[in-house]
């Protein structure tokens, strides 16, 4: 016999534990697909013995759920109680199993839905990720994009679904503006939701800050959490710790600094998780949205990378730019996932199309890809990674004109044992300097050999612009003799065809 037990109803207003004030919108919500039941019925907090389900329904109900392992569903656990948000834990349930349950209110029954519950500590289970999703024009029709990518994720059965943020195109000073918006999202998110859990984090286009005020009251509604609302928390999943960052504080917008940082240090050193992922809506290496994004403060992304670093993080996860991106810094991989269905944006580093990013997440390994409208791959990369090292070039790209000076940022995919630069094939330097001071084109070639004493080079090339001279440097060919260390001349490409990842050990 399963094990069941039953919460009481959860007040209509609670109080977060950031100190923010959360009303209820059941009063006037938008019906979804059915008449009776406005939302759900959706599985939620799920672990390797436990989940919630939840459902609203038009008025005051009772609530009854049945589930079990088979669709005769033989297992019942009624509340009394009448109310229109209906909770219903389930406890004892089996480890990695697949449950099917149906909702009651008044007689009224869902349909039949399913969810698996977690697997061991450590063993594989499937996350999806998707974000910006958000309507282009009009607040309450969502891009058929999303619906069409919704449907998809249902079809890849996964464990959990991540969300970076941006569901509606704002949060405005009309309520009944904001509830046909977030019920155009959330009838499609409740989709998935009837079979996987979904966690969110909060996108700029989800605050109502352009009102000058927040107005969160819709994203709490929108997401079921473990404890109180909060627009940044952390739970642990199949051994994996996952942290929920809040990116658009207001007046702190692309900032985690003050007392979510400090909260974030303290969340770091309690776990115990040997994996760890961080999900926020802005990137720490954007590629459109260039000083809107935690790049804003350089110190401060530096401090985040760092602390990252420090405690073994293997991914950060974030959307607003609206593409689809995998870069690896010192071991930390960043995924930008952001074409869930707002409009695309282009970029010299590509990534512009629809698309989820699929995770199949294990202690030992693994695989990140990137699934298009089309169902193609779009990218992948697996930890651990074992092969030489990616030199990356960000915030200004290959062939862009510059003034003299300007600094390329270049990212490497693990800390070089040894790493050079070389301007025009001339000389070779342990510190990277800006475009020369001659107007014209110039060539940087970036070196760098990891642990194996394994070599990797790449080439950018740049034109100053604004400089007093102009520059005679038009070599494109690779420098055979540039780089001689120890008697050794490097006089080849390293060209990385598989992308893996060694995971740093705690």
């Amino acid at each position: 016999m399963l094990l069941a037990i039953l919460i009481s109803p959860i007040p209509l207003t609670l109080m977060g534990n950031r100190g923010i004030q959360i009303t209820s919108l059941v009063d006037s919500a938008i019906i979804a697909d059915s008449s009776f039941f406005i939302r759900g019925p959706t599985v939620n907090m799920v672990t390797n013995e436990s989940a919630m389900i939840f459902w609203r329904t038009e008025g005051v109900t009772n609530a009854t759920v049945w589930y079990g392992l088979n669709e005769s569903v033989i297992e019942k656990i009624e509340n009394t109680t009448l109310d229109i948000n209906h909770r219903v834990p389930l406890i004892g349930l089996d480890i990695d199993t697949r449950y099917f349950y149906k909702v009651s209110s008044n007689n009224t029954e869902s349909q039949l839905y399913h969810f698996r519950t977690a697997p061991a500590d450590g063993a594989r289970f499937r996350m999806i990720i998707i974000g910006d999703n958000r309507p282009t024009l009009v607040s309450y029709i969502q891009p058929e994009e999303f619906k069409e990518l919704s449907q998809m994720i249902v079809d890849e059965d996964p464990h959990i679904v991540v969300m970076s943020g941006d569901y509606v195109l704002e949060v405005n000073e009309n309520h009944e503006d904001n509830l046909a918006g977030w019920a155009a999202f959330t009838n499609i998110s409740d989709s998935i939701g009837h079979y996987a859990p979904i966690y969110g984090a909060l996108g700029n286009h989800d605050t109502g800050a352009k009102t000058g005020t927040l107005n969160l009251d819709y994203y709490f509604d929108a997401f079921e959490q473990y404890d109180e609302p909060s627009t940044y928390f952390s739970f642990d999943y199949a051994g994996v710790h996952f942290i929920f960052l809040d990116t658009e504080q207001q007046y702190l917008e692309g900032r985690i600094t003050g007392d979510q940082y400090n909260w974030l240090v303290n969340d770091l050193e309690s776990t115990d998780c040997p994996m760890k992922y961080v999900i926020g809506h802005r990137p720490m290496y954007p590629l459109n949205h260039l000083g809107d994004s935690i790049d804003s403060k350089p110190d401060e992304r530096i401090r985040l990378q760092q602390l990252f670093e420090e405690h073994n993080v293997t991914a950060y996860i974030c959307g607003h730019d609206h593409l689809f991106n995998r870069l690896t810094v010192n071991g930390l991989v960043h995924i930008i996932s952001g074409g869930g269905g707002a409009p695309l944006v282009y970029t010299q580093w590509g990534g512009a199309y629809y698309h989820y990013t699929r995770v199949d997440s294990s202690y030992n390994h693994v695989n990140i890809s990137s699934v298009k409208l089309s169902g193609e791959i779009g990218h992948n990369y697996q930890l651990p990674y074992t092969g030489p090292i990616e030199i990356a070039l960000r915030a200004i790209w290959n062939g862009s004109s510059k003034q003299p000076n300007t600094l390329p940022e270049i990212y490497f995919s693990e800390i070089p044992i040894e790493k050079y630069y070389c301007w025009d094939s001339v000389a070779n330097q342990t510190e990277l300097i800006g475009l020369p001071n001659a107007n014209g084109l110039h060539t940087l070639d970036v070196y760098a050999m990891n642990s194996d004493e394994v070599w990797s080079h790449d080439r950018f090339v740049f034109t100053t612009v604004g400089a007093t001279t102009t520059t005679t440097q038009t070599t494109a060919s690779f420098p055979l003799e540039s780089l001689v260390i120890g008697g050794v001349v490097v006089a080849g490409v390293v060209i990385v065809l598989i992308l893996v990842y060694r995971r740093r050990q705690p």
